[in-house]
């Protein structure tokens, strides 16, 4: 006769609780200290390899003006910039790239022989709809395919780099997507275990991504369950008609 989980004592369930919490616990650790090297280990991208566009997403000035130059420098034909306020313009954009770049551009609108005016009249799209990384890939994954384009490079921070290539490419299977990430104006992560604040932020930026790799894991599975299930019933189907 088979036992019933109440006839289980409590100290043994809890126990139980206690190790598999503790497994949970261990595991999550471990990729974030995984997470953590990669992001402290920032390797330079591959700045000579050419994309169709470049992605860059929203949050901050560095990303901004990365994107740009490597505009500029034709590793690419277009980029969107995905992600900005609804009351964002072109102007605005432009002004705010302006801190990251050297002194002596800060005063016009060119930098190091950027002309930026002509740069975002003529190869600068805005996106608006998204409002988060998920959304990012979403809005680059239709403003590319819209244009017909095969491959795209994704310029963000690399602490956000891991979560975003995540969606990025759970969304666009059919585009190869290079990332090029970019050390943050906003947060530095060379020395983090010696800042409790940029830890904190690491940690939490780390749980984001579990959560969306868990979240594709899930889609995924779902899908094969729903496709076996759709399989399963066609010959059945047939059989009764």
């Amino acid at each position: 006769m088979a036992r019933r989980s109440s006839d289980t004592p409590l100290s043994t369930r809890l126990f139980r609780w206690a190790v598999a919490l503790c497994a949970v616990a261990l595991l999550w650790l471990g990729g974030a200290l995984a997470y953590l090297d990669r992001v402290d280990t920032f390797t330079p991208p591959d700045s000579e390899a050419k994309t169709d566009a470049i992605v860059v997403l929203t949050g901050g000035a560095v990303r901004l003006s990365s994107a740009l130059r490597l505009l500029h420098e034709g590793k690419a034909e277009r980029l969107l910039v995905s992600g900005v306020a609804p009351t964002t313009t072109k102007a605005s954009l432009m002004q705010a790239a302006i801190p990251a770049m050297p002194d002596s551009a800060q005063a016009s609108n060119s930098w190091s022989g950027i002309d930026l005016q002509m740069l975002f009249d003529c190869c600068v799209d805005l996106g608006f709809e998204a409002e988060d990384t998920a959304g990012n890939a979403v809005e680059a994954a239709s403003w590319a395919r819209a244009r017909g384009y095969k491959s795209l490079r994704v310029v963000t921070a690399n602490y956000h780099m891991p979560r975003a290539m995540a969606e990025f490419r759970r969304r666009l299977d059919d585009i190869a997507v290079l990332p090029h990430p970019v050390r943050s104006d906003a947060m530095r992560v060379e020395d983090w275990w010696q800042r409790r604040t940029a830890t904190l932020f690491l940690l939490g930026e780390y749980s984001k991504y579990a959560a969306a790799l868990l979240r594709a894991h899930l889609d995924d599975w779902l899908e094969e369950t729903v496709a076996e299930s759709t399989a399963r019933k066609a010959p059945e189907q047939k059989v009764v008609e």
